[in-house]
């Protein structure tokens, strides 16, 4: 099964997961065919600017699997996270995926996002 990971953000997770998935390709834009592949998981801290990338995409992109990371320590930082995720919400009535806290662990991340996969995996 082939699939694809655009990393908006979490590009250090998803180069380390996708050592173990030879069958996924890794983007950090849009610039492929999204009809090539069985599914697309995409990555993005919130919050800033990788949010707003993650957002405007789901306007191009049909997706299965949103994950996505509050990361922010500022207050404004952590409302504008806020406001992301209601609009990601929003825009994406249904989707799967995982909103990973900011207080985990480089490999606690890592470990969220290859259950994700591996149960994707499965199914099919």
């Amino acid at each position: 099964m082939r699939f694809a990971i655009v990393a908006f953000g979490l590009r250090d997770v998803v180069e380390k997961i996708s050592t173990n998935y030879p069958q996924a390709d890794i983007f950090n834009d849009l610039d492929f065919d999204p009809d090539e592949y069985d599914f697309i998981v995409l990555t993005s801290e919130l919050g800033g600017e990788e949010g707003e990338r993650l957002i405007s995409s789901l306007d191009n992109l049909t997706c299965e699997f949103i994950i996505f990371c509050v990361t922010s320590t500022s207050f404004e930082g952590l409302e504008r996270s806020r406001l992301q995720a209601y609009e990601i919400i929003k825009r994406v009535k249904k989707f799967e995926g995982a909103i990973l806290s900011g207080f985990l662990s480089f490999e606690e991340k890592v470990e969220a996002i290859r259950i994700i996969i591996d149960e994707k995996l499965q199914i099919h």
